[in-house]
């Protein structure tokens, strides 16, 4: 079975050149997403990098980070993938990652905990009550907090969400009173199994209307959906409390925002045993992108006697 890659890219094109290179394996196909709100070039030469995979490109959506945007690409992905109906695993990438393992590692890694689902979650429902109200409450005025244009931004955007906010505060509206003992968040980036691909499938509708005009949804539809099924019992990870190797994605919240990887974090990131992270910027450090690209690049060719 093979491998399905859903890679959601913003810029960083050349970052995005050497992901796909990493990623290039006869066991893996590549879905690529570049963001509707940016220009590019020439899209097409992404599928003229790879010698094995075959790459997708998905529709360009609208994926400005707290909207839900973000969930909606990660939906497509899904939606687009399981069609083929080959795939053993799919990922969710951003253009900004790098594996830290080589294909045959990850391969390996996958066939010995096949079954398992690799969700992250910051800890067990009930969530914060901060972070419960980004779901409760209508947001109907983020879009334009995250568009373009001072006016638009301060009046429609900030100003508009506040007194929207404080309105429903008084009115008590409780969109989510039904799960709020189960709601649950972590991380957007994931590894599931085509069983739970195919759930989320059969559920968008349901996902879509519970989470519209709420804020940052991606982060919450999957661990949710996870959370009241059965794929619970088949988390890779199970002690809901905020660790990354939940999701096998090496990335640091503690010193950054997420922390952008430098050359002197080397030896941490490959000895980390975690088989990706976030998050890699060529403009803030192009030597450890480098370094990991040679390294893996080297002993995958290597395996494949080129």
């Amino acid at each position: 079975m093979k491998h399905a890659y859903g890679i959601i890219a913003f810029n960083n094109w050349s970052l995005l050149e050497k992901l796909i290179m990493l990623l290039d394996d006869e066991r893996n196909d590549l879905y690529i997403h570049i963001d509707k709100n940016v220009k590019i070039d020439n899209m097409e030469r992404f599928k003229t990098i790879t010698k094995y995979s075959n790459v997708f490109f998905l529709e360009r959506l609208d994926g400005s980070w707290g909207t839900p945007g973000l969930m909606d690409i990660q939906l497509l992905f899904y939606k687009t993938a399981t069609k083929k109906d080959t795939y053993q695993y799919y990922h969710l990438l951003s253009g900004v990652c790098l594996p830290l393992k080589t294909q045959d590692e990850i391969h390996a890694f996958f066939d010995k905990n096949a079954g398992k689902e690799f969700v992250h979650f910051v800890s067990k429902p009930p969530v914060e009550e901060y972070i419960y109200k980004r779901y409760s409450l209508y947001h109907f005025f983020l879009r334009y907090v995250r568009g373009g244009g001072f006016v638009r931004k301060a009046l429609l955007g900030v100003i508009g969400e506040k007194i929207s906010i404080a309105l429903q505060t008084l009115l008590r509206i409780d969109r989510q009173a039904d799960i709020k003992q189960v709601l649950s968040y972590g991380s957007n980036w994931s590894s599931i199994t085509h069983d739970l691909a195919l759930y989320v499938v059969e559920n968008i509708d349901k996902i879509k209307k519970r989470t519209r005009y709420t804020f940052a949804p991606d982060e919450c539809a999957l661990q949710t959906l996870v959370y009241q099924s059965d794929f619970k019992n088949k988390l890779y990870h199970t002690e809901y409390n905020d660790d990354y190797i939940a999701n096998q994605r090496y990335i640091d919240w503690n010193r950054g925002n997420p922390y952008v990887w430098t050359n002197e974090d080397f030896d941490e990131l490959m000895n980390s045993g975690f088989l990706f992270a976030r998050k890699f910027d060529l403009a803030t450090d192009s030597i450890i992108v480098e370094r990991i690209f040679d390294k893996l690049m080297k002993l995958q060719e290597t395996k494949k006697g080129i």
